[in-house]
């Protein structure tokens, strides 16, 4: 046994040392060089040496694996039986996001360059310069976060503080103790909701979107002012605090309480925490409308387990299909689903709760009755689509006259475009894009003095929207007592974390930080 150079091997090496300049992966340092170190090695014998390579290939795929972006094996193995409800076509579809033309002539030109320029250059020792560099990058990364500044000085620079003070902060505090400290500030706000409504009665109607967010819909150039120009508030910067429905439907649910941990989302939680229960302690009437069946990954269980609400058996008789989700399954039109929920109540019920969830955004949906389309290019149909029915009902129910407080809040975002991180439509990561989602709020009755759309372009969060609610409660806003500004006055703020499984996602001096299963922190890269 002896050591020489690389040869090919090389060109694996060199291949991830740019994507890890680029910051399209990670580079885990000490078991990239390990497997540099036994490819030195050679063997006299052929059949080792032939061993060597074979091992040294399983090993190299399941380390480039390891340093990219993609989630954890373990973390697929668990969403096998979602993945497996996949259809042919949507699976492709992914595979062609995934490996694009551009990055197969990528490939194809750097083998021919190395083919020819290997006889030249002694590229072994440039790889061994390779991780040199990334060793030095990893010291200068440490340093950068070792000398964050306190806690203080982040949440005054982003002015993303909620009015809680719990007790004076650290000097200096490590990203781990700063996600604590939010949580507990979290874990002691609570909306105090009256004992009975203080003004006109109202209705409540939640529209959660699945997949609308900011991002998305300037990638399909839709101006977000004229989307909600007929609304009254906009949240700028809302933060949906998780890229999964099952996860966001229960936090919008649990809204009346602070912002959770996503482990604490799967345990029982205070009474005051359910938006709906403490809307039907006043009287409500609370009903649940969806435009699909819920069956993917358990949405409806969720809801019934943790969201404090349930949901009935849901009936689509005599509706047809207005688009197939990625698993064929039907999903159906917004404005047939919210018109009959509408005509199913009696112009005389008391107050009304409706939590309506929609998928007509969703990655994979094909449009009922037309050829088929990769569902990035039919989005902006279908979200035209579905406010043109979200439209229609508001129209309906302003001739009604009801004094009703709407309120649209997405689930999270489509990632249509995708990043360094993330290839289009992957949401494994809650990034920035994905969970900065524009909700707005429209007051509906014939004595609201509007002030025309009103923007809220502080970070904000679920519980605001409770808070919201609580505050009309109070006030005679419905009467025309009270402007709807008044209500916003020192709102609470929310610093923006989101959450998926062992996975997080936080601020930090401004800058968007990732943690992933439990590792070291670091920064979110840009495009």
């Amino acid at each position: 046994m002896k050591l020489s150079g690389l040869g090919a091997w090389n060109l694996y090496f060199l291949i991830k040392f740019v994507l890890f300049v680029r910051g399209d992966i990670t580079f885990h340092f000490l078991p990239n060089l390990a497997l540099f170190t036994f490819l030195l090695l050679t063997f006299d014998k052929p059949l080792l040496e032939r061993t060597k390579h074979v091992v040294a290939g399983m090993i190299a795929a399941a380390l480039l694996y390891y340093d990219s972006w993609l989630p954890p094996i373990s973390r697929l193995t668990k969403q096998i039986s979602n993945v497996k409800d996949f259809s042919l076509d949507y699976f492709f579809e992914i595979v062609a996001r995934i490996v694009s033309v551009d990055l197969v002539l990528a490939a194809f030109v750097a083998v021919v360059l190395y083919v020819f320029s290997a006889k030249w250059l002694r590229y072994t020792s440039i790889s061994l310069f390779g991780f040199c560099y990334v060793y030095w990058f990893s010291l200068a990364t440490n340093s950068v976060n070792e000398s964050q500044s306190s806690y203080a000085d982040t949440v005054k620079d982003n002015q993303q503080v909620t009015h809680v003070n719990v007790g004076e902060p650290d000097v200096e505090v490590t990203p781990d103790q700063r996600l604590a400290r939010f949580y507990q500030q979290q874990s002691i706000l609570s909306s105090d909701f009256p004992s009975r409504i203080q003004g006109q009665p109202f209705d409540v109607l939640v529209l959660n979107i699945c997949s609308l967010a900011t991002a998305d819909l300037n990638a399909v150039g839709t101006d977000i002012d004229t989307l909600y120009q007929d609304f009254d508030i906009l949240f700028n910067d809302f933060n949906s605090a998780t890229s999964y429905s099952g996860p966001a439907a229960i936090r919008l649910l649990r809204a009346s309480c602070g912002q959770t941990s996503q482990a604490k989302l799967f345990e029982p939680a205070a009474k005051q925490c359910y938006l709906f229960d403490n809307l039907a302690n006043l009287g409500y009437e609370t009903s649940v409308a969806m435009n699909h069946d819920g069956h993917f990954d358990d949405f409806k269980g969720l809801l019934n387990s943790y969201g404090g609400i349930t949901v009935p058996a849901l009936d689509f008789t005599g509706l047809s299909a207005a688009q197939y989700g990625f698993d064929g399954k039907p999903i159906y039109s917004d404005a047939d689903i919210l018109t009959r929920w509408l005509d199913a109540q009696a112009s005389n019920s008391p107050p009304r709760a409706l939590y309506y969830n929609s998928i007509s955004l969703h990655d994979g949906n094909q449009i009922a009755g037309r050829s088929r389309r990769s569902s990035i290019d039919s989005y902006p149909q279908r979200q035209q689509q579905l406010f043109a029915g979200i439209n229609d009902f508001i129209a309906t129910l302003e001739q009604q006259q009801r004094n009703t407080l709407l309120i649209v809040v997405p689930e999270h975002g489509a990632a249509l475009e995708g990043d360094k991180v993330q290839f289009s439509g992957l949401r494994e990561i809650p990034s920035p894009s994905i969970v900065s989602v524009p909700t707005a709020v429209k007051f509906i009755g014939p004595n609201i003095k509007s002030n025309g759309l009103i923007k809220v372009t502080e970070s904000t969060s679920y519980f605001a929207l409770s808070e919201l609610i609580s505050r009309a409660l109070y006030s005679d806003v419905f009467a025309g007592g009270r402007a709807i500004t008044s209500l916003l006055e020192n709102l609470p703020t929310t610093a923006k974390v989101a959450e998926n499984a062992d996975t997080v996602m936080m601020y930090i001096e401004g800058k968007p930080y990732i943690q992933l299963d439990g590792e070291q922190w670091q920064p979110y890269p840009e495009n």
